[in-house]
């Protein structure tokens, strides 16, 4: 019965794998190559998991204060306190909750320690504090708030509520830059420390105060207005499409932008990290196949005579090329497949337990964070199969055009 080229170069590429025909177990070499390719592969799974975890961590901690899309002014002029106006926007389907705020830099003083540090302050409603879930990072304490018969609530960051020793309860007063320029210091916001605050990212939590959104405007805009407003898009819609739809309907005065534009450098390190990242393990993994292309060419040589005897019987030279192609794809698949299950395997361990020891910089309280891409994954694994057949290429062609005369002289 004759038996497909296919199944044949298969057979025989399993076969050459092995240091001798009659013995089961792989060449050393072989182990070698396909270890190679498995850590390649199980080192790239991992370290795209870990960005991609650091990624998303950043960016929740990044959206929960800046919100996923922000409409500003472009120029000196805040945005009108127009019912209408915010209205409109909401009608829209792209859109969940409009927010408004008020923002501004201001220097902190708190007279009973005789402390003072500067810090971004940030007038939002207790509603769109809680809606934000800014409300489930809070250490201690409650959201920023008028009360009746004291004086309004502020939420610092917590390194900034570290700088006045968490004094719940202290008076802080507020300067910002207006105060400084008028003889009766008007401007001045004044609060009691009622909670802090632990975004996660140390930019946020050494500068961020939160304050109620009328003492906010009495700081910055007594004139009225807002510094800007926060969307939250509906589920379903992307940001592209939610930024689409509002500057439909928003003057040309303001800009819509996503958080990413309005944190370019902190976007563009993520992206550059991962990056470089990204290009290092593929670097490992090409040099992988260096090791694959020798223990292709290696065996070629040590079956010269196997493959003139072939040629000679009349096997074509896309028979010899199958053949040796077959090797690394199967250095390749295996050494994927291996990796994969690796790479899985140390996220998980890395997931769930300390093993990995970070500074407290990013705040993790409960584990590393990772997120494992599962389009990713199996794209690392098949780039690793790609690399091992491109690595038998250049062998594989050579034993295609072996004449079968020097082969058998030998």
């Amino acid at each position: 019965m004759e038996v497909p080229l296919a199944t044949l170069s298969w057979k025989l590429a399993w076969r050459y794998l092995r240091r001798h025909p009659q013995r089961k177990r792989l060449a050393f070499a072989s182990v070698v190559s396909t270890a190679g390719v498995t850590l390649g592969v199980a080192a790239l799974v991992v370290v795209m998991s870990v960005l991609a975890g650091l990624a998303e961590f950043i960016s929740k901690s990044v959206i929960a204060v800046d919100a996923p899309i922000a409409i500003l002014s472009d120029n000196s002029s805040p945005i009108p306190d127009d019912s209408s106006f915010i209205a409109g926007i909401m009608s829209l389907p792209q859109i969940q909750s409009v927010s408004p705020f008020i923002e501004g830099e201001a220097v902190a003083r708190m007279p009973s320690r005789n402390m003072e540090a500067g810090c971004l302050v940030r007038g939002v409603t207790e509603n769109s504090f809680q809606a934000a879930g800014l409300d489930t990072m809070l250490i201690w304490g409650s959201p920023p708030s008028i009360q009746e018969d004291d004086l309004p609530g502020a939420v610092l960051g917590v390194y900034l509520s570290e700088d006045f020793m968490h004094s719940m309860g202290d008076t802080i007063l507020f300067f910002p830059p207006s105060a400084f320029f008028s003889s009766g210091r008007t401007g001045v916001g004044r609060a009691v420390l009622a909670g802090s605050i632990e975004t996660g990212l140390p930019v946020n939590d050494r500068k961020i105060v939160y304050l109620p959104l009328e003492t906010a405007s009495r700081m910055f805009l007594p004139r009225g207005g807002y510094t800007g407003l926060f969307i939250e898009p509906e589920e379903g819609f992307t940001q592209e499409q939610t930024v689409s739809a509002v500057e439909e309907v928003v003057p040309d005065s303001m800009n819509v932008l996503t958080w990413q534009q309005r944190n370019p450098a902190l976007y563009a390190s993520i992206k550059l990290e991962r990056l470089g990242a990204i290009a290092a393990i593929l670097l490992i993994t090409l040099v992988a196949s260096f090791n694959i292309t020798g223990t292709i060419a290696r065996s070629v040589v040590e079956r010269r005579r196997d493959i003139s005897v072939l040629k000679a019987m009349g096997a074509n030279r896309q028979l010899i090329l199958r053949v040796f192609l077959w090797e690394g794809l199967l250095v390749g698949f295996t050494g994927a497949i291996s990796g994969i299950l690796l790479g899985l395997a140390g996220c998980w361990l890395i997931a769930s337990t300390n093993i990995i020891q970070l500074p407290d910089v990013y705040s993790f309280h409960d584990s590393f964070p990772m997120k494992i891409s599962f389009l990713a994954t199996f794209t690392a694994g098949g780039s690793a199969v790609l690399i091992s057949l491109l690595a038998a290429l250049v062998p594989a062609a050579r034993a295609s055009g072996l004449e079968p005369t020097k082969g058998l002289r030998q």
